[in-house]
């Protein structure tokens, strides 16, 4: 429960954050384009995110009742291999790719950022939150039947996985408009998911 509530928390620090990045940042830049100490924060607070998300689906497997247990057990694999790789590589961003010098090593500083496509760093970022987030979600979901409150978890859960999913059509074609849904999936959805589990949790007794 409390690691449900705790992605939803991150959640909202993350965009109170990202606003205050976007209203500072320097003339001339995009406009949703982060600048540090912000975007350093906020990458500081996807991996505290990532952390609540694999307690909140290893919960998600432990309360699961026997027939399901295979089911969120693929769901906490997935959402493990999501959690290895987006925190590698924005690990990698805070400590090498603020520490090296971009005109010393011009490429690796290049595949390191996460702003331009297409980059080594941003491919495996959304490798990461579409498709195995996706894929944890879609498998999640399906631990929650039996009452209207674990109903609604299990469609709000399909909707957040299905818009994950969708986003890999970005990477894939090069048209990173596409990414929308995924954004939608992780970045509203997915919250709302998290909120819903706490509550199922909280009826716990």
């Amino acid at each position: 429960m409390w690691s449900a509530i705790g992605v939803a928390v991150l959640g909202g620090i993350y965009v109170c954050v990202g606003g205050i990045g976007v209203l500072m940042r320097p003339p001339g830049l995009a406009p949703l384009l982060q600048v540090d100490p912000y975007l350093a924060i906020l990458e500081f607070l996807i991996v505290l995110s990532v952390v609540a998300l694999v307690a909140m689906v290893a919960a998600i497997h432990t309360w699961a009742p026997p027939e399901s247990k295979t089911r969120s057990l693929i769901a906490l694999a997935f959402m493990s291999a999501f959690a290895i790789v987006t925190c590698s590589i924005h690990f990698a961003s805070l400590t090498v790719g603020r520490q090296i010098a971009s005109g010393a090593m011009p490429l690796v500083s290049q595949q390191l950022s996460m702003v331009t496509w297409p980059t080594i760093a941003l491919a495996l970022d959304l490798l990461a939150w579409d498709f195995f987030l996706g894929l944890s979600l879609l498998r999640a979901a399906t631990v929650f039947r039996g009452d209207r409150q674990q109903d609604l978890v299990r469609i709000v859960m399909y909707a957040g996985a299905f818009l994950c999913l969708a986003g890999m059509a970005a990477p894939l074609s090069g048209h990173m408009w596409l990414q929308v849904s995924a954004i939608i999936g992780y970045a509203v959805v997915l919250p709302v998911v998290c909120i819903l589990v706490a509550r199922v949790f909280a009826r716990q007794p």
